[in-house]
């Protein structure tokens, strides 16, 4: 069972759509996970300036998440997946403090520190995942791009691993964000500097043709997010396929970390 955690309603498919493809087409079981999946009621929504550039971006009208969580229905089961959805904690851009203010209300505070107030970052630290079976494989964020929801799931996963020993750990290396080559590095830096330092194994999963077109048409679905990373499709089915071929030094592939 290979099960993916995704911090937002498209990350695993980005970053590990071909890989996602692959293994179903095997006939393994795999199960995708959206941690900030919760639908915040409109008068919830904090007025700022990040989630009024966002919703304007996503062009989405009244219901923005709604929107996300259908694009990402129809993309985790073009490749055959399994979605499913944590739904008490809403993404970064609409969490508030037990104030009542926004934990994150500038596009900045996205890359920076976890607020010491987010309250997904308290809970988790207590959560665990149902039904997980006996060898399942987990697969988190590295924390390239340093998103706050990303460390907050990747603490999670290293958490998750410390209390179940049957679990195998590896670390997906976020695309887009991987289009800046130091992302990577910053985000290992991060491993190296914990006590004890965390030696991470580098491991390039290789797909074929089939497993490339169905990542490409996966992310496709996200009619909303296009605008914010590429001109266009044929500029993202470009610059994927560019990225992938990066990451495979030569073949498309996509990498990740083997946790020790």
């Amino acid at each position: 069972m290979h099960v993916f955690l995704s911090p937002h309603f498209d990350d695993a498919v980005l970053s590990c759509g071909a890989t996602i493809h692959q293994l179903v087409q095997r006939g393994e079981r795999v199960t995708v996970i959206t941690i900030m999946g919760q639908n915040p009621y409109p008068d919830h929504i904090p007025d700022t300036p990040i989630v009024r550039d966002l919703h304007t971006r996503w062009q989405s009208g009244d219901d923005p998440v709604s929107l996300r969580i259908r694009e990402d229905e129809a993309a985790i089961c073009h490749l055959g997946a399994t979605p499913v959805v944590m739904t008490r904690w809403p993404d970064c851009i609409y969490r508030v403090s037990a104030a009542g203010q926004p934990v994150y209300p500038s596009e900045e505070s996205l890359f920076g520190m976890i607020h010491p107030d987010d309250p997904a970052a308290r809970d988790l630290q207590t959560a665990t995942i149902p039904d997980l079976g006996t060898t399942p494989t987990l697969y988190a964020p590295l924390g390239a791009g340093n998103h706050v929801d990303h460390q907050i799931v990747r603490d999670w996963a290293l958490r998750l691993i410390k209390i179940n020993a049957a679990l195998a750990l590896k670390l997906y290396e976020e695309y887009p964000y991987t289009i800046n080559n130091q992302a990577v590095q910053r985000a290992l830096a991060y491993y190296k500097s914990h006590k004890p330092p965390l030696s991470l194994r580098l491991y390039r999963f290789e797909v074929d043709e089939p497993n490339v077109v169905a990542k490409i048409q996966a992310i496709a679905r996200y009619e909303s997010q296009i605008s914010t990373f590429w001109a266009n499709l044929d500029a993202m089915e470009a610059e994927t396929r560019q990225h992938m071929v990066y990451a495979g030094a030569g073949r498309p592939a996509e990498r990740f970390w083997e946790y020790p």
